[in-house]
């Protein structure tokens, strides 16, 4: 939130979202000593998003990594270096060439909050800690402000004509995900009643490397960087599978190709006994081990060696390539509304490189900021709360049957006739949801996302439909969703 006029920030937020746990943030290095360039980047960006990302976005966004990684040193974020004084780079999942930066004490996401919140307290920002943001309200096609609920449950208005939404995806519309408890996936509902165009909601990544035991670290993730390191994916005959579809090795695989790997492998019986595969990483030095603490040690503290034994892992959903519909200076169609990170769709199309969750939503902040400071707009009228309602009843029976039916339709695989029932169900759910505000956004998300999926008769990066298994020419193109009075409008846009 800001008032140009008078200078006035703002920080709204429910929690630290998914950022404390980002292990790694890809940028172009001018002197890369692996020939890195913005221009390969972009090229691999939009190679992992099997082409459906808005090359105008993502040449814009590609050519401002490093200029990001010199604010945020600015700022005193540190990064890893080797001994030479050059910076750590790490080869993670869809890179040509090992770009991620990293920290090998902690992860480099917990240490960029940390720092960027003592630096914005000591220059005055505001923070509405524990709140939640309920509304969006739009005048004449311009962001007037947005509706907040602390949590004592207090109701109201914050006015300004200029609004970030940093909000996150929906993972949590799911009953087992890798998100945190405060992204709490019905965000887009929120965008959707205010008119916001959406695009690519029907890309849901599910991490292909998520812990299936022990039971004291199931849903963190095995960095798909380990490939890099030279960790192997095997199934339960000791096969290193991938190679049968990536002859040339596990580092730099994709994401979708590792899930679509991983799902052949247990349809076809090879899988392990709690539905995934292993990860053998005991032949990792310890030193590289140690050097992903938050991995390792968990994984340890839960009574589980990964140096000496197998560590059973699988898809779990983990991130949203969907989402509000920017441009390249990342504002939405409502003028002075911007997105970043994963509120912001078009970025990453069919699928996210690995790595980029960091970078995307640092560099499209950094470009929102640039925008917003050139926009001249006058401060709107002060705006009223939008009517909230909560019903705890609601929320603790009707929720969690959302979030089934999404789980259940919604998943890694999809077809018409699930999708169709979920439509049906969900509809019927919104309805009984009317009483609690956050149940029927939830509601309204869930039909999103089921909706996008049920456009594309296509098979393509994370969008699987076993009843259109093949990609196909005629889909090379983005599925957008946006409200026309009550009436919701799915149309195409080619990429």
């Amino acid at each position: 939130m800001w008032d140009a006029g008078e200078r006035n920030f703002a920080v709204v937020a429910a929690g630290l979202g998914g950022t404390p746990y980002v292990a790694a943030f890809n940028a172009v290095l001018p002197d890369s000593p692996h020939g890195d360039s913005p221009k390969r980047y972009v090229e691999d960006m939009l190679a992992a998003g099997y082409h459906l990302g808005n090359e105008a976005v993502v040449e814009g966004l590609g050519e401002l990594t490093y200029e990001c990684i010199q604010l945020l040193e600015r700022w005193g974020v540190a990064f890893s270096r080797l001994e030479s004084g050059a910076y750590r780079l790490r080869h993670a999942s869809g890179s040509s060439v090992p770009r991620s930066l990293c920290r090998t004490d902690m992860l480099i996401g917990l240490h960029v909050v940390e720092t960027l919140r003592r630096a914005l307290k000591d220059k005055g920002v505001t923070f509405y800690d524990d709140t939640t943001c309920c509304g969006l309200t739009v005048r004449d096609g311009a962001i007037a402000g947005i509706t907040c609920q602390a949590k004592d449950g207090t109701v109201f208005a914050l006015t300004s004509p200029r609004v970030l939404a940093a909000w996150g995806g929906v993972g949590n519309l799911y009953t087992r995900s890798t998100y945190p408890a405060d992204v709490d996936g019905r965000t887009l509902a929120m965008a959707y009643d205010a008119g916001v165009n959406l695009i690519d909601l029907e890309f849901v990544e599910f991490e292909p490397m998520v812990s299936y035991e022990p039971p004291g670290a199931v849903g963190e993730p095995c960095p798909t960087a380990m490939l890099g390191e030279g960790a192997y994916l095997l199934n339960k005959d000791g096969e290193r599978f991938l190679l049968k579809v990536r002859p040339q090795g596990e580092a730099g695989a994709p994401k979708s190709l590792i899930n679509d790997a991983i799902r052949e492998e247990v349809k076809a019986g090879r899988g392990g006994p709690l539905g995934g595969v292993f990860v053998d990483l005991r032949h990792i030095d310890l030193a590289v081990l140690k050097a992903y603490p938050w991995f390792y040690e968990r994984e340890l503290d839960a009574g589980l060696d990964v140096k000496t034994t197998l560590l059973q892992v699988g898809p779990m959903a983990h991130s949203h390539s969907g989402g509000m519909e920017i441009g390249p200076d990342c504002m939405t169609n409502i003028r002075g509304l911007y997105a970043a990170g994963e509120a912001a769709g078009g970025m990453h199309g069919a699928c996210r490189m690995a790595g980029n969750a960091a970078t995307q939503a640092a560099v499209s902040g950094l470009a929102a900021a640039k925008a917003m400071a050139e926009l001249k707009v006058p401060m709107p009228e002060p705006i009223a709360p939008a009517a909230i309602t909560t019903n705890p009843g609601v929320r603790k029976t009707v929720a969690p049957a959302i979030r089934e039916v999404v789980t259940r339709a919604v998943e890694r695989e999809r077809d018409a006739a699930g999708l169709q029932a979920a439509l049906t169900s969900l509809e019927d759910l919104a309805k009984q949801a009317k009483e609690d505000t956050f149940t029927a956004q939830l509601a309204e998300c869930g039909i999103l996302l089921a909706t996008a999926a049920l456009k594309r008769e296509e098979s393509r990066g994370t969008h699987l439909r076993t009843d259109f298994p093949e990609k196909k020419d005629e889909w090379r193109c983005s599925v957008r969703i946006r409200r026309d009075g009550d009436a919701m409008r799915v149309e195409t846009v080619a990429r």
